[in-house]
């Protein structure tokens, strides 16, 4: 669309103004091509024919929807006025003093203190994406920050800008940024000494201006030094062109630095009376009182000083340090006041006993006579002779001032090295951010060598500004595909030329100073020659002989030659240097020395060439001048930056009186040319400005779609085709690869044809309804005409009909009526009644008899089931048997085969063996004589064993007869006592019986173990006989044999051990059958109660119906209705059937009730049904437990058979020595056990009979206390833990140890045991410090763990709720009141850190989910964004929802209660979160206006109900949360309210309560309309609630603290659980605790008749 088309009615224009710079007009008449004039309307309603160019048309106004902006380059049309407007909109009407233009911050000084520099404004910054959040100061910072530790790279940030317009300010800002999000680990606070100097600087190099009270006369470059984990570790300082006239001269109402101010309004302290500085102070100093302002208002110079010394204390320049700069800064007061009088025209002295002449030399220890002779002359040494001149007092006053900013040169240079020495680091940097504080472009009436060097500096800047923003703009063209064309701008490299190059204006005023004789007049004329007429961006003035002019890229500016020799030589007589080189104040010395060595450690680590190359003076052995060391210095910081990301602050003054929040339209306009941004607009404006990504385009403009459009599954291509319909010409757009890139107003086209189709929809909206509220009327105005001519023409009719026999007749006809229609309506209901009784009857006794049916059919079935069932479980396990017994034989017999086949192999060896011994019998004669004496000696060996058999089994045979005969004794006192115990309780019955099977199976076990003696001496008599006959190699074979079968054994023992564990599990199991055979009663019982409701509830219901229509019948008296009814009622009653209608009536209504039975009785056959389901799950469930149960023990007894016969046939090998000492072990232990058993019995048989009972305490040893701690605390997983478990049972099991403590009143084991506890718990708790659950674990059990403590602590508070088997178990020797506190202690750390990792999981997704994500069709709000929306510098891949944070909810509520928490502190956790949801979304939305719009507020709303949704779910409405969010809440009422009238600003102040006025006036000034229908909230709107609030008294702070807790407090519960009953499972590797039992006798005495 061509830009000429867009100049229709109603669009709006700028039209250049001499006041406001630019003038809104509105477009009366179309505008065509050709015209010569355009018709306009000023807003003040002027109406004006503006003469236009039609090759220049006036620049086109943005829709307001636009206005406001948060990035200038959003804005559709890019030019001056729309960026003049757009700032002025967010400062003086939203208050907003940041606003981005592409690349730069654009800060607006507001005059004024702002709530949004604190540190919770620092934290809502970090980490966040530079676009997503309002534009600050902060976010360049972060930027920067994040780039370069993503990057790696070296950052920098420019802040430049006029006196006066923050820039000072703004660098403190950054620097504090970078130290609060970078904090060290170390204790160095390498932070705060960064932060220090800047008090310092500002003290030595701010003064107050006309346009800036604190205004820094000098540039600074601040390097902050980070190491690899990007924190701070040190700074470099570099400094600028310090303005030292200023020292010497101060314009009126100006003063000179702060240093000299502060230092005379501490002059009466103690410390500095040496100084001499006198009682009237800066009024007594000439270099003090110059401008006439002395006093800065709200500034105390005296509250400064002291904080000036606290920062030198805090950098380590102690006492003496700060001595000797305050003795120089001295030195230099009193240096002004020296007198100097005239002697004639062209000599002056200096008295000899001047005051402060004296001072000055002995602050300085210098030669006073020398001093005074040599202010008032010089010496000039020429080849032949040295000449002494006397100077004129004008002469000798300026060489005073020339020493005076000499000596405050060095010291200040001095000062800034000895901070760069504080802020030294001792390792290597990794990288740096440089923060650039320098001025900006100055043009004022008289201007001279320093606003010279100052705008050479900015045209470096500039020059390197441009050339970052081409190059962005480039990669972006190239990053999206776009063809590339060259974009023309601004090139200052020509002035840059015209300054510095060869025979450029600098070089010849070096070579002017070179000259003896060289003056001011002499070095212009020499411009003049050289420029003019040759370069057109020098001029010569025309009214001027003593002037130039420089065309620089912001403007021309005059520069007045007067005073550039003098400036830039900066020269003081070397005289008066060799004097102050002989000082004894070795301060004043080393200020002079010829060669004086830099203490700064550090220098430039970048080796990178200059794009152009330094010029360095022809004569190495002159002195440097001022211009050639700015020129290097200014070289050395291009190229610091060009080697760094850099980002750009450019800081604006709003107005020249200091007004806050004022705008001077012309005076900010004058700066943004002066600083660059409008120049970025003009590049941006170009090219394709607006940029869209599909997704944001397809969300806003989806309305301008048509439906076959949007059946289209492609986004991407919807847009495409929509855009090549609604813009014909393609120049216009570009398709990149994740964005659409637009020209200058196609944007503006777009909303025009989105608004004019909202406005067409609105219209077509407006026009049914309001045609529906018409009809609508018209209807109801027809009815009531309708009903007045009804009534009128029958009081007519009546009036015409009544005569007294009319009258007789109607009222006989009436009764008559009456009486008919009543009996025919009693027999009707008669026979009604009835056949209903009788359908009833026969109804319920067909359904009665079909349930019988039904209840006969299924218990046949389920008869039939049930064996059905049975036989097929039989023969699954008859096959499951023959299977594995299958399985088991084959099994053996492969065994067995290779048992053979091992056998036959062994015997293969044996032969071949025996054919070597053979063959080698010959040879070995010796060895066989050896052999015959050993067998001899094995002979008699075995004789002697055959002996000792025979003896053993004599005395085996001797005791079984013993035993035999104590097993006839211990029968016939079985029998004596079960006789005594029939007669007695059958629970001591059982008893016996116990006893006396017990020692049946101790008899046959000795019996068994006889046999199995006598078996296993046989046998190894047997293999020691065959053995004898083998040689001594198989006795070795046979030992290694043993060894391999023992290590088998092991593995089968470990493998027993395995089965033993699973049988445990299958016990386990097993004991859960009987609690869901409880479960199944349980709801069968549940199942007949809800039965026999539903048959009384039908009963009830129909005595209901009876009693209803009983009533109904009853309460039909015919005498009081005719009594009611009136003549003219009497006329019209039954006219129309009403009698009929209402007996109708009375069948629905009993419809109604049959309705209502049915329904309740289908939800109780559906609950009936649902209960039997799950009986018959939970059966089937029982039947696969048993099932599994069954199986596993057959498997089970299988390998426990197979186990056993190995492990039998394993035993036959071992040696025999080895058997028979462990036969003779066995012999013995035998014995003790017999002597054991008979001596329990006599006992038992005498005493009473005892009965065990467990009490709840845990019997360990003192050496087991680590282990305790290591398996119940440090080693145990919570997660396999929490199933089927008593919440807080490691908490329950520590307690139960510490009541055995107490039981053995053994303080020291007591003490020992808390104290590894609480150690135990810090450990496990710091190990696993970012851990939820485990951290949700301990808290419940230190929780328990106190409350154990409290409940059974004898305490009477603490004992009201136990049982009386509680009390019992109280503590009974030690009070433990101290460890309680200390547990509560530990409870609120491990509280506050649960807190905090609860918080760090969620807070990522508090912002996206509560905010960002629009969960409600139709309220989107996406606007066009800007380049930093478009560059950020973070890809958000991780979009986080509604749903994510409930999710996240829901798994801390679950696992909170899994682990136990109680109730009450689970409310206070969810509670916490609610306020840290509600506080940053809160602080987010305060610091992101384009979040502050009605349909994001209709957003924020959904999102809390969702939040009170979960908190009703979760039974937790009385936690306090839902109070929590009454804040968020407010806010999102004020987003959707209106806001206009008086009334709206008093309701507003009624209701946001919990909203401070600072907030609520925030809210209002950010709010942001999406569409052009809504309304922006006017200035004035704002400033009637501000004074409305002005009453209150509430913080002034605007940010919530999210760092905020609130008071924990842990409620005593009393612990339901009895310890006795307390079981520890296995898997917590405790089966070294015993559970303490007490013996007590019975009532029951057994008395024994053993003898």
């Amino acid at each position: 669309m061509a830009l000429a088309e867009l100049y229709t009615q109603y669009n709006r224009v700028w039209i250049p103004d001499n006041e406001e710079v630019w003038q809104s007009a509105e477009i009366t008449k179309n505008y065509k091509a050709g015209d010569r004039f355009l018709h306009v309307q000023l807003e003040d309603g002027t109406e004006l024919n503006y003469p236009v160019d039609p090759a220049a048309l006036p620049p086109l106004r943005n829709p307001d929807i636009l206005v406001g902006e948060n990035d200038l380059t959003a804005l559709s049309y890019l030019h001056e006025p729309a960026v003049l407007h757009n700032l002025k909109v967010r400062f003086v009407e939203s208050k907003l003093i940041y606003t981005y233009s592409g690349i730069i911050l654009v800060a607006i000084n507001p005059y004024k203190q702002l709530p949004i520099y604190g540190d919770a404004i620092i934290h809502a910054y970090s980490g966040q994406n530079m676009g997503d959040m309002d534009p600050h100061i902060f976010a360049v910072a972060e930027e920067a920050y994040k780039q370069m530790a993503r990057n790696n790279k070296n950052q920098s940030i420019i802040v430049s800008g006029e006196s006066g317009a923050g820039k000072t300010v703004s660098a403190r800002y950054t620097m504090r940024y970078f130290a609060t999000v970078s904090k060290s680990s170390s204790n160095a606070h390498v932070e705060d000494k960064v932060l220090a100097s800047n008090p310092i600087t500002e003290a030595v190099g701010n003064a107050k201006t006309t346009r800036n009270d604190n205004s820094s006369r000098f540039g600074k470059y601040t390097e902050i030094s980070f190491d690899q984990r990007y924190q701070i570790i040190g700074a470099n300082m570099r400094t600028y062109l310090l303005e030292k006239s200023r020292v010497v001269f101060q314009s009126e109402n100006e003063r000179n630095y702060h240093i000299f101010y502060q230092l005379c309004a501490s002059a009466v302290q103690p410390e500095f009376k040496h100084l001499k500085l006198g009682g009237s102070q800066e009024k007594e100093f000439n270099y003090t009182r110059m401008g006439g302002s002395t006093v800065i208002e709200g500034v105390d110079d005296r509250a400064n000083m002291m904080e000036t010394q606290k920062t030198f204390a805090l950098l380590g320049l102690k006492g003496d340090f700060q001595m000797d700069v305050f003795k120089m800064l001295a030195a230099i007061l009193h240096l002004g006041n020296v007198g100097i009088t005239a002697v004639g025209d062209e000599r002056s002295s200096i008295s000899l006993e001047d005051k402060h002449l004296n001072i000055f030399c002995e602050l300085l220890d210098l030669n006073c006579d020398k001093m005074a002779q040599w202010l008032c002359h010089r010496k000039i040494i020429t080849t032949s002779e040295t000449v002494i001149k006397p100077m004129t007092r004008t002469q000798a006053v300026n060489a005073r001032d020339a020493l005076a900013k000499k000596i405050y040169s060095h010291l200040f240079d001095f000062i800034v090295e000895r901070i760069n020495q504080a802020l030294q680091f001792p390792g290597k940097q990794h990288t740096f951010i440089g923060v650039l504080d320098i001025y900006g472009f100055e043009t004022f009436d008289v201007n001279s060598f320093e606003q010279f060097c100052i705008n050479y500096a900015n045209e470096k800047l500039q020059q390197q500004f441009n050339l970052h923003v081409f190059k962005l703009e480039q990669e972006e063209y190239m990053k999206e595909d776009i063809p590339w064309t060259l974009i023309d701008f601004y090139d200052n490299q020509p002035v840059i030329d015209l300054i510095e190059a060869k025979m450029g204006i600098l070089e010849l005023l070096d070579e002017e100073c070179l000259l003896p004789h060289g003056t001011d007049e002499n070095w212009l004329q020499k411009l003049y020659n050289n420029f003019i007429n040759k370069n057109a961006l020098f001029e010569k003035p025309r009214m001027s002989n003593t002037s130039f002019i420089i065309q620089h890229f912001a403007d021309k500016v005059e520069y007045k030659c007067e005073g550039f020799l003098e400036k830039n030589r900066d020269t003081v007589h070397e005289v008066l240097i060799e004097i102050l080189k002989e000082s004894k104040f070795h301060l004043c010395a080393n200020f002079f020395q010829d060669n004086p060595v830099s203490v700064s450690p550090f220098s430039s680590t970048i080796n990178i060439k200059s794009a152009r190359p330094v010029l360095k003076s022809p004569n190495k052995q002159l002195r440097m001048t001022v211009g050639n060391k700015f020129r290097s210095s200014l070289s050395l910081l291009m190229v610091t930056l060009n080697a760094t990301t850099p980002h750009y602050v450019r800081c604006i003054k709003p107005n020249d009186e200091k007004l806050p929040f004022e705008f001077d339209s012309k005076r900010v306009a004058q700066q943004l040319r002066a600083c660059g941004v409008l120049e970025t607009i003009r590049i941006s404006a170009q090219s394709y400005p607006s940029r869209w990504t599909y997704i944001e385009f397809f969300s806003r403009y989806s309305i301008l779609m048509t439906q076959q459009e949007l059946s289209l599954n492609d986004k991407k291509q919807i847009c495409k085709i929509v855009l090549q319909r609604l813009i014909q010409d393609h120049n216009q757009y570009q398709f990149g690869r994740t964005k659409i890139f637009f020209r200058a107003g196609q944007v503006a086209y777009l909303e025009k044809l989105r608004s004019d189709k909202l406005r067409h929809a609105c219209i077509m909206i407006q026009k049914s309804v309001r045609g529906w509220l018409q009809r609508k009327k018209f209807l109801r105005v027809k009815q009531a005409a309708i009903i007045i001519q009804q009534y009128f023409r029958g009081q007519r009719t009546v009036r015409q009909a009544i005569t007294a026999r009319n009258l007789k007749e109607t009222w006989a006809a009436i009764i008559i009526q009456k009486y008919c229609r009543g009996y025919l309506v009693r027999r009707l209901c008669q026979l009604i009644h009835v056949a209903a009784v009788t359908i009833q009857a026969y109804t319920r006794g067909f359904l009665a008899r079909k349930k019988y049916r039904k209840m006969l059919q299924e218990h046949k079935a389920v008869i039939l089931q049930k064996y059905a069932r049975a036989w097929l479980a039989r023969r699954r396990f008859q096959n499951i048997r023959r299977f594995v017994l299958n399985i088991q034989l084959s099994y053996r017999v492969q065994q067995l085969q290779k048992k053979i086949e091992e056998q036959s192999r062994e015997n293969h060896g044996l032969l071949e063996r025996l054919t070597g011994l053979a063959s080698t019998h010959m040879n070995d004669m010796d060895t066989i004589q050896k052999l015959e004496l050993d067998l001899e000696r094995l002979t008699v060996q075995k004789r002697t064993y055959e002996e000792k058999g025979k003896k053993y089994k004599e005395d085996s045979e001797q005791k079984i007869l013993k035993l035999e005969n104590l097993n006839k004794e211990l029968q016939e006192q079985k029998e004596t006592l079960e006789i005594k115990l029939q007669e007695k309780t059958e629970e001591m019955k059982e008893k016996m019986d116990d006893l006396t099977k017990q020692l049946f199976n101790d008899v046959q076990k000795e019996e068994n173990q006889r046999m199995i003696l006598e078996k296993n001496f046989q046998n190894q008599k047997q293999d020691y006989e065959k053995e004898i006959e083998l040689l001594k190699g198989e006795i070795k074979i046979l030992k290694e044999e043993k060894t391999q079968l023992q290590h088998q054994i092991q593995q089968e023992i470990v493998i027993q051990d395995g089965l033993k564990m699973e049988v445990g599990q299958l016990t386990k199991q097993a004991q859960k059958i009987p609690e869901l055979q409880k479960e199944i009663e349980l709801l069968q019982t549940q199942k007949l109660d809800v039965e026999k409701q539903a048959q009384s509830q039908k009963r009830e219901l129909r005595e209901k119906m009876s009693e209803v229509a009983k009533q109904l019948l009853e309460s039909y008296d015919v005498e009081d209705v005719r009594s009611r009814l009136s003549t003219e009622d009497l006329e019209h009653l039954n006219e129309d059937g009403e009698l009929w209608f209402a007996y109708e009536g009375l069948k629905k209504a009993t419809r109604v009730l049959e309705s209502h039975f049915q329904s309740q009785k289908e939800i109780y056959e559906k609950e009936i049904e649902g209960l039997n389901f799950k009986v018959e799950h939970l059966s089937q469930d029982i039947n696969h437990l048993q099932k599994l149960f069954r199986e596993e023990n057959d498997i089970n007894d299988g390998i426990r058979l197979e186990v056993s016969r190995l492990t039998s046939e394993n035993l036959v090998i071992p040696d025999l020595k080895q058997q028979v000492s462990e036969l003779e072990n066995q012999k013995l232990d035998l014995e003790n056990r017999l002597q054991e058993q008979t001596v329990k019995l006599k006992a038992e048989a005498h005493a009473p009979a005892l009965s065990k009972e467990y009490v709840g305490m845990m019997e360990y040893k003192k050496e087991d206390e680590d282990r305790i701690i290591q398996n119940l605390i440090l080693d145990l997983k919570p997660r396999g833990v929490v199933v089927n478990m008593i919440p807080g049972l490691p908490a329950h099991i520590l307690f139960m140890c510490v009541r055995y403590a107490d039981y053995l009143n053994d303080a020291d084991m007591l003490k020992s045991f808390m104290n590894v506890t609480i150690d135990g718990i810090k450990q496990v708790v710091k190990e696993h410090s970012e851990d939820f659950e485990m951290l949700s674990f301990w808290l419940s059990n230190t929780y328990y763990f106190l409350n154990c403590l409290k409940q059974y602590s004898g305490e009477e508070e603490f004992m009201k709720g136990n049982t009386p088997r509680q009390n019992k178990n109280c503590l009974k020797h030690f009070d433990l009141s101290e460890y309680r506190q200390i547990l509560s202690d530990l409870a609120i750390r491990i509280y506050h850190q649960f807190i905090i990792v609860m918080e760090s999981n969620i807070q990522p997704m508090i912002v996206p989910g509560m905010l960002e994500y629009e969960s409600l069709q139709g309220i989107s709000g996406l606007k066009p964004t800007g380049f930093r929306k478009r560059s950020s510098s973070i890809d958000d891949t991780d979009t986080y929802t509604m749903t994510s944070i409930l999710q996240q909810l829901s798994y801390f509520y679950s696992t909170m209660c899994q682990n136990g928490l109680d109730s009450e502190l689970l409310k206070q956790a969810v509670k916490q979160l609610f306020f840290l949801i509600g506080a940053i979304t809160l602080n987010s939305l305060f610091l992101r206006k384009d979040m502050c719009s009605c349909r994001k507020g209709m957003q924020i709303r959904c999102n809390i109900s969702y939040l009170e949704e979960w908190l009703k779910d979760k039974n937790l409405q009385n936690s306090c949360a839902k109070e929590t969010l009454e804040p968020l809440s407010q806010a999102a009422w004020l987003l959707q309210v209106k806001k206009v009238t008086d009334d709206d600003a008093k309701e507003i102040c009624e209701h946001c309560t919990s909203l401070s006025t600072v907030q609520i006036v925030k809210i209002l000034n950010s709010y942001t309309p999406i569409d052009d229908f809504e309304k922006r909230v006017t200035p004035s709107f704002v400033r009637k609630v501000q004074a409305m609030l002005n009453n209150r008294e509430d913080a002034p702070q605007l940010m919530l603290d999210t760092k905020y807790l609130f008071q924990v407090t842990f409620p005593f519960t009393p612990s339901p659980h009895a310890l006795e009953m307390i079981q520890v499972p296995s898997s917590f590797k405790l089966g070294f605790l015993t559970r303490r039992e007490i013996i007590q006798p019975t009532d029951v005495y057994i008395q024994s008749k053993l003898h």
